[in-house]
């Protein structure tokens, strides 16, 4: 469905899922909980280029960073791991009705 404006989304629908901002790729937090300093060089937070050792801008990553990723990694894999475990035992009980 095409509008004057472009495309117009379902009634109820403001977007896609597409459209949600991710968490950081250096220190897992939500965009706007995000630890990682300003890039000197570009301005920007939280890209993962302004860490990379031979292209990047010299930022190096704080313990901060690093342990603020592991557990968001940790988070996420438990949910994961939470939301697939449910689904096999939904398809169980189905399989024994």
């Amino acid at each position: 469905m095409s509008g004057i404006f472009g495309w117009s989304y379902p009634p109820g629908c403001s977007g896609t899922p597409w459209d949600d901002e991710r968490p950081c790729d250096v220190c897992g937090k939500d965009a706007d909980k995000c630890i990682c300093p300003e890039c000197p060089e570009c301005g920007c937070q939280g890209d993962p280029q302004c860490y990379d050792t031979e292209r990047g801008h010299g930022l190096v990553k704080s313990p901060e960073q690093v342990e603020s990723l592991r557990a968001e990694t940790d988070k996420w894999e438990a949910l994961a791991q939470a939301e697939a475990e449910y689904w096999m035992a939904r398809d169980r009980e189905e399989a024994l009705s």
